[in-house]
């Protein structure tokens, strides 16, 4: 006969169908609960038994598809669980700089640094954030804390820069963005920084040179100059000599103009002028160049070699200046030093297809006819490119132009 049987706490109560007293009580088995419980403990530890890296792969899941908000709680999460962890915390705090949630990462980075103070990198975060924030002087000091640790360390020397750049405290800035290029000098974010910073500090100071005399003769050679950059001849000479009626002896003010007539190939104009710069200043190294550059273009090279020494000695990387030097020395049968000048100028400029033309005829006349050969070839190949590069050029610039005179088609 069945039995209904009803769960009483322990005890289960056994009832007959059909009979009023005959009641039987049985006692559950223990182990039988116990191994309930334990079943359900072992569920709920394994919902929640994640290891430190799985935590971390997580949250850089959330972090490569967007989801900060994701990686946030995954790394808060991770915090409760390994509460001694600090790279947690470093992690959620750059999750919290990604989301411009400044005062959030800071908080979270001075967590970190109370415990560890030279933590890798969190200096540097925290400093981002306070620049985040235009905390400038705050920053600058986290930034310096991590260059203390590591000074090899470009992104934190990069955000000093420019923290030190907002704070006007120019100079600073400046050897920052120097130690940068001393260590990469093709680091082009340094370089385009470095551009902007000075010519902010240009502008800056020509303004206030031009709020204390706009009519002063040191406004006038900075027009003069800046004509002559850009090609405004006629404007450079005129700010030029209206400089030199009021002041003849302004330093600079001759060579200027006389480079000036150089650029604007009026030779005859350039010469007296560069002649004068020379006689204030004898080892001008630009003021011989030029001058000598005139005087070997009318056939005067004797007069010219002297002038070519200084330029050499004083601009050591003046590609032109060896070229030069080196045709005058070969015209005067000095082979051996028109050797050597002549591969400095190749040395410092490589693509120059005049430099290995001189080459190949002065190693012919020194009776090397393997050299000889090879500076010919050289040159050979850099023209054809050039004129391969020419022809493209033209091919784009016609291209172009008849882009232009197409009629548009009616809408």
């Amino acid at each position: 006969m069945n039995e209904e049987c009803y769960g009483m706490g322990t005890m289960t109560v056994y009832v007959k169908p059909g009979a009023k007293s005959k009641i039987r009580l049985v006692r559950r088995l223990p182990g039988m609960s116990i191994m309930l419980l334990c079943s359900a403990g072992w569920v709920l530890a394994q919902t929640s038994s994640l290891t430190l890296d799985d935590y971390f792969r997580q949250a850089r899941d959330s972090e490569k598809k967007g989801d900060y908000a994701a990686a946030e709680k995954t790394y808060q999460a991770a915090a409760k669980d390994f509460p001694n962890q600090p790279e947690i915390l470093k992690r959620l705090g750059i999750v919290y700089q990604t989301e411009l949630k400044f005062p959030e990462s800071i908080e979270t980075f001075q967590r970190v640094l109370q415990d560890a103070p030279q933590y890798p990198e969190v200096n540097f975060y925290l400093g981002l954030s306070e620049f985040g924030l235009n905390h400038f002087d705050k920053a600058v000091d986290a930034f310096n804390k991590e260059l203390n640790a590591n000074p090899k360390y470009r992104r934190a020397r990069y955000y000093e820069a420019l923290a030190y750049q907002s704070l006007n405290r120019n100079a600073d800035a400046l050897r920052q963005f120097e130690i940068l290029l001393q260590d990469q000098p093709n680091d082009a974010a340094v370089l385009y920084q470095m551009i902007r910073f000075l010519k902010a500090a240009t502008i800056q100071s020509i303004n206030q040179l031009g709020n204390l005399d706009p009519n002063s003769e040191y406004m006038l050679i900075l027009k003069a100059e800046g004509y002559t950059e850009e090609g405004r001849y006629a404007e450079a000479i005129e700010k030029y000599t209206e400089l030199l009626k009021t002041n003849p002896n302004f330093p600079g003010a001759h060579y200027g103009l006389g480079l000036t007539y150089w650029k604007k190939v009026d030779y005859a104009a350039a010469e007296p002028e560069l002649r004068q710069a020379l006689r204030e200043d004898p080892n001008h190294p630009m003021a011989s160049y030029y001058l000598a550059d005139i005087l070997v273009k009318s056939q005067r090279t004797a007069e010219a070699v002297p002038l070519l020494e200084i330029a050499v000695a004083g601009e050591p990387d003046l590609s032109m200046a060896y070229f030069e030097l080196g045709k005058c020395y070969a015209e005067q049968g000095k082979l051996d030093d028109a050797l050597k000048v002549l591969l400095r100028a190749e040395a410092l400029d490589p693509s120059d297809k005049s430099t290995h033309y001189q080459l190949g005829q002065l190693y012919a006349r020194l009776q090397q006819p393997d050299r000889s050969r090879e500076e010919m070839d050289t040159f050979k190949k850099l023209y054809a490119e050039e004129r391969e590069k020419k022809k493209r050029e033209t091919v784009t610039e016609d291209s172009s132009q008849a882009e232009k005179a197409e009629p548009k088609a009616e809408q």
